[in-house]
């Protein structure tokens, strides 16, 4: 029995020497030795399949480890099946796991909270956001002390504006947490939810009293949001100038995380650059323009700078009865992408895209945004801000399709963007600096100046001060344009935003509001951005600010 050990232990050593110098042959043949010898233990199979992920053999992985499972319950098995499946997002085989596990009978355990834990992050991936929430409870009826489950959950109740749920949690976590780390994160929460109850000098008394600053300055994910959640505390307080202080922080720190380093600014400004030199009339009258495209008639794109309104329209414009909104789906764009990337990248292959590759691009578009009969005879409105940079590809696959440019203060947009916690990309990246989001900005409206001339298109202009100040002149005026009539249900539209499971944009905590004028005029309490004013005055004149 000792020499079966013994032995077992050297084959496991033995593969794991291989691995390591990337002789996975050698080190899949060494543990599939060992679980022959013992078929029981656990280190081999998990062993073996982290080489097969290592040979992106992903469901062979997989089929070894629920294979154990069908025979023989194992905590480590499960969790290491349950961890591949969610990182490479094989939905299938996760579900097999759980049927396997009999993770639906309602019997909670401590070796079944990683199990509701990942099958909860899942749901949330799907956007099931209630599902994840039960799914994450379940986690904590299986270890009340399981702490990652009480932050994914806290989180979940935050930003789908469940605020009551978020308390009650806090104050339950506070009874079963008592060590230092895991307090501060619990009174971090804290803080954000009596900022989120508007009681701004309670959220900062806090956090000053618990000496947060100092206790996250190892644990940078925290540190950076409670930089975000003390500006948002000292703008209420109207202490602009320690706002915009604790953001600077807090955009420096993004800056160094190696995580955001892969992340390039130029590249989205030199892809401007390069559809400013191409989308113009002599290239485009050699693309085949097919206006005979009789569904683009309900098609609508909504877009405009980030922070710009889009959110608040998007919510406006949902609680009509022949509307739908998209919102923040790159459908569109990622048929673009694939449509680029068979053409190795080259933006000259657009000139001789053929009418097949356009029916192909707008049936599998279509396909997915119009789900029922019900959808047909609605206007569909997708909505990313962003896409105004891609305006010129949308009005060549769509050339029939309307447009909503969603304005507001160019200085505020600036702020805002400035101010806004965004997940970094090689846009967004552009918004840690004040230089770097000024530039954004005339780069994308100098671009969007050059599809006005040249594609002559029809849009409207619809600007978040009018929306606040005179709310159904400005809504009358864009349902015309869209050839529909005015609803009064539409001035109860954060009735409409109360009731979506999720808000997936960082105005979430905004739009369940009724309009406020405060957001107005923001930037001039801001003596940073006020010098750069001038910057923008091209934009502030052309649309009348």
């Amino acid at each position: 029995m000792s020499k079966n050990r013994d032995k077992y232990e050297a084959l496991i050593n033995h593969g794991i020497k291989n691995a390591r110098i990337g002789n996975f042959d050698e080190a899949k043949s060494s543990f599939i030795d060992a679980i022959e010898l013992n078929s029981k233990n656990n280190k081999a199979y998990i062993n073996l399949s982290n080489i097969y992920v290592l040979q992106n053999e992903f469901h062979k992985s997989i089929t070894l480890l629920i294979n154990y499972l069908k025979n023989l319950f194992d905590e480590d098995i499960c969790n290491q099946a349950a961890k591949i499946c969610f990182r490479f997002k094989l939905r299938k085989d996760f579900n097999k796991l759980i049927k396997i596990i009999k993770l639906t009978n309602n019997t909670f355990n401590k070796e079944k909270k990683y199990l509701f834990f990942i099958n909860a992050q899942f749901h949330e991936n799907e956007q099931n956001f209630n599902k994840a929430k039960q799914s994450y409870k379940n986690s904590i009826l299986c270890d009340t002390f399981y702490f990652d489950a009480y932050i994914n959950l806290l989180n979940l109740y935050e930003s789908t504006n469940d605020i009551l749920n978020l308390k009650l949690l806090i104050d339950s976590a506070y009874k079963n947490f008592k060590e230092k780390e895991e307090k501060n994160i619990l009174i971090f929460f804290d803080s954000l939810r009596l900022n989120r109850e508007s009681k701004f000098k309670d959220s900062a008394d806090l956090i000053l009293n618990s000496n947060l600053d100092s206790a996250f300055k190892k644990n940078k994910n925290f540190q950076i949001r409670l930089l975000n959640l003390e500006s948002k505390n000292n703008e209420k307080l109207k202490k602009y100038n320690e706002a915009f202080n604790k953001i600077e922080k807090r955009n420096s720190i993004l800056s160094d995380l190696n995580a955001n380093k892969k992340y390039n600014k130029r590249n989205v400004l030199d892809t401007i650059e390069k559809y400013k030199l191409f989308f113009i009339k002599k290239n485009l009258n050699k693309i085949t323009i097919n206006n005979n495209y009789s569904k683009d008639k309900n098609l609508v794109f909504l877009v405009g700078f980030p922070r710009s309104g889009t959110t608040l329209l998007d919510t406006i414009l949902r609680s009509h009865s022949k509307i739908k909104v998209l919102e923040e789906k790159p459908i569109l764009l990622n048929l673009r992408h694939n449509f680029f990337k068979n053409k190795n990248n080259n933006l000259i292959d657009l000139l001789k895209i053929t009418e097949s590759e356009k029916n192909y691009i707008r049936e599998n578009y279509l396909e997915k945004i119009i789900l029922n009969k019900n959808d047909e005879k609605k206007i569909i409105i997708d909505k990313l801000p962003l896409s105004i940079i891609e305006l010129g590809f949308i009005k060549i696959i769509f050339p029939n399709s309307k447009i909503i440019l969603a304005m507001r203060h160019p200085c505020d947009v600036i702020t805002s963007c400035y101010f806004t916690s965004f997940k970094i990309n090689d846009s967004m990246i552009n918004f840690l600096q004040i230089d770097d989001t000024i530039d954004f900005y005339n780069s994308v409206f100098s671009l969007f100046e050059i599809y006005e001339k040249e594609f002559n298109f029809e849009y409207t202009l619809v600007k978040y001060e009018n929306i606040i100040n005179n709310f159904k002149h400005e809504i009358i005026s864009l349902l015309t344009f869209l050839g529909l009539k005015y609803q009064t249900k539409l001035e109860n539209f954060h009735l409409t935003a109360l009731k979506r499971p999720k808000i997936s944009t960082p105005s979430y905590n905004q739009v369940i509001n009724p309009l406020y004028q405060s957001s107005i005029g923001r930037w001039k309490n801001y003596e940073k951005i006020r010098k750069h004013k001038s910057k923008l005055d091209r934009w502030i004149s052309k649309y009348g600010y």
